[in-house]
């Protein structure tokens, strides 16, 4: 029997003949071998054995080993003899190991500021594909609001017209007349390119605005104070701060700024509820400027139920009275129905 036969790639003596002729079969056909995939039979020739290997993975070709002492080295001996026979296959897959595997390029380390100087330029020049009009958008309200956008407070309506879709965006957080106004964008081919380009424009039309501008880089709580101001219900102490020739005072408390609409109760129903706020609907529709904010809810705190302990929930049917302030519609003295 031969023993340490050279192979392109390594030498492969009959020790490790059985374990490499399974490596290499598995390399080969990329998957893992079982027992039906190399068979060997083993026959006896008075004190010697010689054995046949049958590779049912490569088309079940057959390899005999030499005469040896025992089973054990007559298997050894067929499956090197099958590996001298796929010497070039082997020397092939041993080449194609060698290459890395990873070619792409290595990219170098950044330092943390290097890596936040990347992101700023990145989002100025709009490289970032998560940041799009409708975000920068909403970015931009909150920095003029001076708090987080409540649900609804960004409202986009987007209509199937001639050539695809056109969308218009009404932004209800922004102050004065600019929360009346409503924005279109251009036709597009699908909602979500219509919703951006409406969000586009009402981005552009805001920052081009020297007071609006001005008032999203203000820091929050800038040209605050405290004094007194007269209102429809007497006077009171609060904080003031003006825009543009607008002046608003900040609430104290829950019925800061409201002023009651109708003199009747109204019944609806309790849409959503948070613990210590939620959202109602009326049963009847609402005639107020303000009625469609917010998709038509009307913001209930858990102050305004009425007696001590009540508890609502969504679904609940409920009777209230309706005011407005400067947010919008609201349920005061709340009951269930």
């Amino acid at each position: 029997m031969e023993l340490g036969v050279p192979l392109p790639g390594g030498s492969l003596a009959p020790a490790d003949a059985k374990t490499d002729l399974n490596q290499f079969c598995q390399r080969y056909c990329k998957r893992p071998v079982t027992k039906q995939d190399i068979v060997y039979v083993v026959n006896r020739f008075g004190p010697q054995y010689q054995s046949i290997v049958k590779l049912n993975c490569f088309s079940g070709q057959e390899y005999a080993g030499h005469l040896s002492i025992s089973a054990k080295e007559a298997e050894k001996s067929a499956a090197h003899q099958a590996l001298l026979a796929y010497a070039s296959t082997i020397e092939a897959l041993a080449e194609k190991g060698d290459q890395p595997k990873n070619r792409r390029k290595i990219q170098q380390q950044l330092t943390p500021q290097q890596l936040a100087e990347k992101k700023a330029k990145q989002a100025e020049e709009g490289e970032n594909p998560a940041i799009t009009p409708k975000t920068k958008l909403n970015s931009l309200c909150m920095k003029i609001a001076k708090r987080y956008l409540q649900k609804g407070e960004t409202v986009y309506t987007c209509h199937k017209v001639a050539g695809g879709y056109q969308a218009t965006v009404k932004l209800v957080a922004l102050p004065g007349d600019w929360a009346g106004r409503c924005w279109a964008g251009e036709v597009c081919s699908t909602k979500q390119k219509a919703e951006q380009s409406a969000a586009g424009i009402a981005l552009e039309q805001i920052l081009a605005d020297p007071e609006l501008s001005a008032e999203a880089e203000r820091p929050k709580g800038k040209g605050r104070g405290k004094g007194k101001g007269k209102g429809e219900k007497g006077e009171g102490k609060g904080d003031y701060w003006s825009y543009g020739g607008w002046v608003w005072q900040a609430s104290a408390g829950p019925d800061d700024g409201r002023q009651r609409v109708g003199e009747g109760m109204l019944t609806g129903e309790i849409l959503e509820w948070k613990e210590t706020y939620g959202w109602l609907k009326a049963d009847t529709e609402i005639d107020h400027p303000a009625a469609g904010f917010r998709e038509g809810k009307i913001y209930v705190n858990k102050k305004d139920l009425g007696g001590e302990g009540a508890e609502v929930a969504a679904g609940s049917k409920v009777k209230f009275f309706l005011y407005e302030d400067p947010a919008g519609l609201g349920a005061e003295e709340v009951v269930a129905a």
